[in-house]
């Protein structure tokens, strides 16, 4: 086997939230990057012990996943607000109905209602989809913090991994996959 160059992890990823028209792009062309980006995938385990073996983990089933994506945006738009803070609501005007303004959201908000897709795309893979990685659900829900000083500033961004709508807990695929091929994209249009 030979090694390809192609395919050697380098650079930045285009980090593209949300789908269709509300699709946001930071692919250095659309949006911006303050600095590159990072995912994060963690298994939630549950330990098998057996009486055999004493106190040595025998086994450990998966129970559940984790998953964050952290970039931070270069510039301050009332969209990058609002996927650095998921649990805010637009302030619209009245008589255009375009967003001027961002409130927090009421209590009992759903943070799985506000999440969306993310897909990665390393940018050293070109028009090569084979390596993408695709979050069903991520919604920003954490802390947001805003720094203002004589520097450049950035807005951080920190989504949280949620199940995919229409998950089956029977089956494999509910949070995230990789490769230009969606296993559940016939359930999903269903």
């Amino acid at each position: 086997m030979s090694l390809d160059p192609e395919k050697i992890p380098f650079g930045l990823a285009d980090i593209i939230v949300g789908e269709g028209s509300d699709e946001i792009k930071f692919d250095g062309k659309n949006e911006f990057q303050f600095e590159g980006g990072e995912l994060t995938f963690t298994p939630i385990l549950q330990d098998i012990n057996v009486a055999d073996f004493g106190e040595s983990v025998y086994d450990q089933r998966i129970t559940g996943y984790e998953g964050s994506v952290s970039m931070s945006a270069a510039q301050q738009t009332i969209e990058n607000l609002k996927l650095a803070m998921s649990y805010v609501e637009e302030i619209t005007d009245s008589s255009s109905g375009d967003a001027t303004g961002l409130m927090d959201a009421k209590i009992g908000t759903s943070m799985r209602s506000k999440a969306q897709k993310i897909r990665i795309h390393p940018r050293v893979m070109g028009d090569d989809d084979s390596m993408d990685i695709v979050v069903y659900k991520m919604a920003s829900n954490g802390e947001f913090t805003r720094s203002f000083a004589n520097e450049q500033g950035n807005i951080p961004i920190e989504f949280t991994m949620y199940p995919r709508d229409n998950m089956d807990a029977s089956k494999p695929g509910n949070f995230f996959y990789v490769g230009p091929n969606d296993p559940n994209e016939e359930e999903e249009a269903a």
